[in-house]
């Protein structure tokens, strides 16, 4: 999504890198055809793209993380464009969340799937604006975690958001010049996020390994260790599916396996272009997690290695280098990374908000 960019010296870089992210997220999924006449035409945005834009505004608005103001921007963009690709169960939670006599706005995902709630990746795919707006690790923790509970209250859905924010926020900081330290670190972190006893629980209603990510992120590594990988061992390994423990590692694969050439792919691919053409190749679930993908390559390649024509023909990059001029500033306004009016509340007291977006299953 729309990024800062920093160098590994903890120097700012210049504006134009820092919306690389953000243009990397208005991908669609046949970004990369192939054919020269599919970017002669503005190609829509999917719902990926629609919800990260109602994280920056309300971000930017409230200048910090405001769940009623995020809540209410989810359920206005999709009453005003319904067409985005959401998902069914999404849409009964977007719903509810338009209604005036809501007070808890985290009620309604809380009541999804019989009050087991989702763990889809919507939240993931639109986490990367906590990374851009808070320059404090904790904070981006905490806010992206409260943003993907307003439609994910299941923790394997809200850990995959805070994971993606993690992924952003290290690649700005240049980790991924080093690649087995930047999967340590995540590791590091997860081992922490995955460490309480909701999501110890709710791993074992899903028969999944005690931290789940963290388990996702070892395989990571061991693929990076390998000479060669197929698109094969990489589904099934990591998954490429609408669960966020099946999307948001492998998103994170992508871009580290792409740091360098690959022989599938043309000699004349940037990092940015290798990135989400891999991304595309792998099937199943290709706007998100290319979408991921991108937001976490962008902050890493920056702008200038975004092919115009792409750039040209994406719906809403205008919007997207404003947000990006503004994030940055919120970025630098507060050592606490933001103000807004219930962000130093409790996480108890808190709402939280992000996109339900997730496709048509019952994993929204």
């Amino acid at each position: 999504m729309i990024t800062l960019m920093m160098d590994h010296t903890n120097k700012t870089c210049s504006n134009k890198r820092r919306r690389e992210c953000l243009n990397l997220t208005l991908k669609r999924s046949h970004l990369l055809s192939g054919r020269d006449e599919l970017f002669k035409c503005i190609l829509e945005y999917s719902d990926d793209t629609a919800m990260a834009r109602c994280v920056a505004q309300s971000l930017l608005t409230r200048t910090g993380f405001d769940e009623h103001d995020m809540a209410r921007r989810f359920a206005k963009e999709y009453s005003a464009s319904p067409h985005r690709g959401y998902g069914a169960g999404v849409i009964q939670v977007l719903k509810k969340l338009s209604s005036p006599q809501l007070n808890d706005v985290y009620q309604p995902a809380r009541d999804q799937f019989n009050g087991r709630g989702s763990f889809g990746n919507g939240g993931a795919m639109r986490a990367a604006p906590f990374a851009l707006a808070f320059p404090d690790l904790s904070d981006v923790k905490r806010f992206a975690h409260l943003g993907a509970m307003l439609t994910h209250s299941c923790s394997l859905g809200y850990n995959g958001a805070v994971l993606q924010a993690l992924a952003v926020h290290l690649s700005l900081q240049g980790a991924l010049d080093l690649p087995h330290q930047f999967i340590s670190r995540l590791i590091k972190e997860m081992e922490e996020v995955e460490g309480d006893e909701a999501a110890r629980n709710d791993a074992r209603i899903l028969k999944e390994a005690e931290k789940p990510f963290c388990e996702r992120l070892h395989r990571i590594r061991d693929l990076m260790d390998r000479s060669k990988v197929s698109i094969e061992e990489v589904i099934s390994e990591l998954g490429n599916g609408i669960a966020a423990l099946h999307s948001v590692p492998t998103a994170i694969f992508c871009v580290l396996h792409c740091l360098q050439p690959r022989e599938c792919l043309p000699e004349s691919y940037g990092g940015v272009e290798r990135t989400i053409a891999y991304s595309l190749a792998l099937g199943g679930d290709t706007d998100t997690i290319a979408c991921m993908a991108g937001a976490i390559a962008g902050a890493h390649y920056g702008i200038e290695t975004i092919p115009l024509s792409w750039i040209r023909c994406c719906e809403g990059v205008e919007d997207a280098d404003q947000y990006a001029e503004r994030l940055y500033k919120l970025y630098h306004q507060s050592p606490l990374g933001g103000k807004g009016e219930t962000g130093e509340q409790s996480g108890e007291n808190r709402s939280t908000a992000a996109n339900g977006t997730e496709k048509k299953t019952g994993v929204e």
